[in-house]
């Protein structure tokens, strides 16, 4: 019997009464305490059984929970804290981080051109275990962080969620065409297909696979199957639709490639880039 253990390198755990970390919010119909067990339970039947566990806040201190009480679970290969980039306590948080050996680096979002505290602070991660720095935002916004893409060639940096995209748009703009362009050009640049349905302009999101083809298609070319990296952003996915949704439509397109296509989109690229 041949058990897949494919990768989701998006996924989010919490616990609202740990701590006051304002994300989701009372009320919300993911506001509810998320623990590795859950997402196994959703993800298990489709052939994941590990992933990357990504922040939901800037307080360093949820990232610290994290680590603390979930590390060991089996389940979790990496997990990606959430700062501002250009915080003074980088690289501080870095160093006690890095103490856990399923860290990996930080998220954070993208609105302006890097500072000099920012281009100090993705230095430091420069060539090091936990070397990943992820974006997120806009593509307008992540755009403005090609400098500090090209003064940082160790590190691997990875855009998230098709840098805001929307992911059932018949036709892709051209701006975001040429983004993907210029982002594809760095060699040490990523991207995970995730929030594939909560990116849907549609609620709730299309179940037919082929709504998502072209945003798919058109991140594929441009990084092509060496730096496509499959993400579900679960929980938050659930406020439009199924996990299952999520991974069909992604399996679907990569079967449509070459054989090993899918293999790589959906286990060995994190395994490389995250370092597992």
């Amino acid at each position: 019997m041949i058990v897949i253990m494919n990768i989701d390198t998006h996924i989010h755990l919490y616990d609202p009464e740990a701590g006051d970390f304002s994300w989701p919010e009372p009320g919300s119909p993911i506001y509810r305490t998320v623990l590795p067990p859950d997402f196994t339970k959703q993800a298990a039947p489709h052939g994941i059984t590990r992933s990357v566990v990504v922040a939901c806040t800037t307080q360093p201190e949820q990232t610290k929970l994290i680590l603390e009480t979930m590390h060991d679970d089996p389940s979790i290969a990496a997990v990606i804290g959430f700062i501002e980039a250009g915080s003074p306590d980088f690289i501080e948080w870095y160093d006690r981080f890095c103490e856990y050996p399923k860290f990996r680096g930080f998220r954070f979002i993208c609105t302006e051109k890097p500072n000099e505290q920012d281009f100090r602070n993705a230095a430091y991660v420069s060539g090091k275990r936990a070397n990943v720095l992820e974006f997120l935002g806009s593509f307008e916004g992540i755009a403005k962080m090609s400098g500090l893409i090209e003064a940082n060639p160790e590190v691997n940096f990875i855009i998230e969620h098709f840098a805001r995209m929307q992911t059932d748009a018949k036709t892709m703009p051209p701006a975001f065409m040429q983004f993907l362009e210029d982002m594809s050009a760095y060699p040490n640049v990523y991207m995970k297909t995730s929030a594939l349905l909560p990116l849907a302009s549609a609620d709730p999101a299309p179940t037919d696979v082929s709504c998502y083809m072209p945003v798919l298609e058109a991140a594929y070319r441009a990084f092509g199957e060496d730096r496509c990296l499959f993400g579900s952003d679960w929980p938050f996915l659930e406020l439009k639709g199924e996990y299952g949704t999520s991974v069909r439509a992604t399996e679907s397109f990569l079967a449509s490639k070459h054989e090993g296509v899918l293999e790589k989109v959906m286990r060995r690229n994190a395994e490389r880039v995250y370092g597992l």
